[in-house]
């Protein structure tokens, strides 16, 4: 999952120094963003259709649904990425900024990034719950729930990434951004799946006491399930603390250091920018190898996208021999 927010007009505004040295790096990152912006939106979108498809017929759960919706957000981020390279196109080649790129970049980043700490809380509670009180997980937590709170999110991330249009600061919009949709929820998060893991972990060893059973063995199957998606959604949220931890450096910087002025900040700056593009990058192959039923899925997608490829070549070729003959 990719957050973000490089609202590159806010931070311009605060740097009283020119950039155009950065002639270069800025090339670099170009094609960086690029590269990028492909590997997310089409890693992602990959992702996105084998959920909507689901030829396996096991992807219709509540927690399949917070993942197809953290996969359109991180879709999302990879147009944000689009985006970025073609604004710094545009300002190498020497054309100066683009207020609208900034604006359209903004817009999308914030509410994306926005719905995808959000989705990442909502997961956490959804696997809380299946592990912490597995016989109340089909009562709290249904299809139709999961579907209320994925429109309250990004009902939330529209009214919220407005805020700066309003008569609130930037510099406050920032420091509240940092520290309400990082710094807060990576304590909770922290906390919640270290409680998840440990419980997963005494579940484990209390079945290694059990006697072999028919009963014992489906336990088994099942915590081990409930483990590989557990640990796949910690490596989700460690890259998600690796990928943010830089920006939310550089918002302080950016704030309460005289050192914003110099070259070496300049460049950090945009290598935030892309180490954000990190998470949104990871997560699709994330879901591929560590849980088996998106990679049977995946697979069959391919197969049949594949198998249809060949009986459209296989006609179109019988069509032109039967034209050829006079059949």
């Amino acid at each position: 999952m990719n957050f973000t927010p490089s609202i590159i007009s806010t931070i311009a505004s605060e740097q009283p120094t020119s950039i155009g040295q950065l002639s270069t790096e800025r090339l670099g990152f170009i094609i960086l963003d690029f590269m990028f912006g492909t590997i997310i939106t089409v890693g992602n979108a990959f992702l996105f259709v084998t959920i909507y498809r689901d030829p396996c017929r096991c992807l219709r759960t509540p927690s399949v649904f917070l993942i197809a919706n953290l996969s359109v957000a991180d879709f999302f981020m990879g147009i944000v990425s689009y985006i970025r390279a073609v604004e710094l196109t545009y300002f190498y080649c020497g054309f100066g900024d683009l207020l609208v790129l900034n604006l359209i970049e903004y817009f999308i980043g914030a509410v994306s990034i926005l719905a995808g700490v959000s989705t990442l809380i909502a997961m956490s509670y959804d696997r809380y719950i299946a592990v912490i009180k597995p016989f109340q997980y089909p009562q709290k937590i249904t299809n139709a729930r999961v579907k209320v709170a994925i429109a309250i999110i990004w009902i939330n991330a529209l009214v919220m990434c407005v805020l700066p249009i309003a008569d609130v600061k930037k510099e406050n919009f920032l420091l509240a951004y940092c520290y309400s949709h990082f710094v807060i929820p990576s304590f909770i998060l922290t906390a919640v799946y270290v409680k998840i893991y440990k419980m997963v972990a005494h579940q484990r060893q209390e079945l290694k006491d059990v006697r072999a059973s028919l009963t014992a063995a489906n336990k088994r199957k099942q915590l081990e399930r409930e483990n590989r998606m557990v640990i796949t959604f910690m490596l989700i949220l460690f890259i998600f603390y690796l990928s943010f931890a830089p920006y939310f450096i550089h918002v302080q910087i950016l704030y309460f250091c005289s050192c914003r002025n110099s070259y070496a900040y300049k460049v950090y700056f945009f290598v935030t920018n892309e180490f954000l593009s990190l998470s949104s990058m990871v997560d699709p192959f994330m879901y591929a190898w560590r849980l088996p039923k998106f990679n049977r899925s995946l697979f069959l997608c391919f197969r049949r996208w594949r198998g249809r490829n060949v009986v459209a070549v296989w006609n179109g070729t019988s069509s032109n021999q039967n034209r050829a003959t006079g059949h």
